[in-house]
């Protein structure tokens, strides 16, 4: 259980107490915004009223030891609404910071401090009221496109949009930079602990009126004689394969059962595969020869477009090209 939990507990009794003898005065009073304020006619505090008020303080003090925050502030700011101790106002500022609700801390403890000037803890709760006023605010920050560089008063986040950049309360200049893209920035107030977006939509920047055309790519086709010699080299390859596996199952069948007619086939399919693969090597250097001799002749016929390039000024009248 936390030191404040603990806190809580010990000064029920006091509050209790409080609740039951505090006159009708104190109940009349007006509390600041964001604080239960009870209605400004109310008839002077009755013993049901009172009991109602110590029962539903005794209610949320079970809340906040459970963890049940909004539940707690629910009923302490019941039991303030009948009974306007601002001694109650401390649970409700309590359940506010835990819900994540500064502004409405801060209003509470404003108002029990200057209701109690004279509080014992006075110091303790200026001190924790000054960190609440500087609780910094989340930011989300978004752009169209995504991926700029967000800026905080001029100062580099290393986030990039969308993230989320805690930034002090007060007034500041949030812009994202994205290279190609006009730098956008917006002016926004964060108060403390406060979340705010912003989004932006990023323009391109405007291009100069000169525009350099690269040249034409000019594509390499490859010559029909290049495709005829390298299909006669592949089908000579296969055809030369085919010969020697069979010249080698003449071969096979020659040792084991030898007759003239296995020697005479097994030499011809033998004599067909060399002749084979000869025609398949040399279709394979033909088709190599006309391809890069095509290809030197496409390279020396392009070479002076390849260097050379247009560039193209928007005028007041028209279009000039220059070369």
């Amino acid at each position: 259980m936390s030191t404040r939990r603990r806190q809580w507990i010990w000064m029920l009794p006091a509050v209790v107490a409080a609740i039951g003898v505090a006159s009708p005065a104190q109940a009349q009073q007006q509390p600041t915004a964001a604080v239960a304020t009870p209605a400004a006619t109310a008839p002077p505090a009755t013993a049901e009223v009172l009991a109602e008020a110590r029962r539903a303080y005794g209610e949320g003090t079970e809340h906040f030891n459970a963890g049940r925050f909004a539940e707690a502030l629910a009923s302490f700011e019941r039991a303030f609404a009948l009974r306007a101790n601002p001694v109650v106002l401390k649970p409700i500022a309590e359940c506010h910071e835990r819900l994540g609700h500064v502004p409405e801390a801060i209003a509470a403890l404003e108002r029990y401090l200057s209701e109690l000037p004279t509080a014992a803890d006075h110091a303790q709760l200026e001190a924790r009221l000054a960190t609440l006023r500087q609780r910094p605010a989340r930011v989300s920050v978004s752009s169209t496109p995504d991926g700029a560089q967000i800026v905080v008063d001029g100062e580099s986040r290393p986030q990039r949009t969308p993230a989320d950049v805690d930034v002090p309360p007060g007034h500041h200049r949030i812009s994202a930079n994205l290279s190609g893209y006009r730098a956008t920035e917006r002016e926004v107030e964060t108060s403390p602990g406060v979340p705010l977006s912003v989004g932006v939509t990023l323009e391109r920047e405007a291009t100069s009126g000169v525009t350099t055309v690269p040249p034409p790519v000019t594509g390499r086709r490859v010559s029909s004689a290049v495709w005829v010699a390298t299909a006669v080299a592949g089908a000579a390859a296969v055809a030369g394969t085919v010969f020697g596996i069979m010249a080698l199952s003449d071969a096979n069948d020659y040792e084991t059962a030898p007759t003239q007619d296995l020697l005479d086939r097994g030499q011809r399919n033998a004599l067909l595969s060399d002749v084979s693969f000869a025609a398949s090597v040399l279709s394979a250097g033909v088709a190599v020869v006309v391809y890069f001799a095509d290809r030197g002749r496409t390279e020396s016929a392009t070479t002076p477009a390849a260097t050379s390039s247009a560039r193209m000024q928007f005028t007041g009248t028209g279009v000039r090209v220059t070369f």
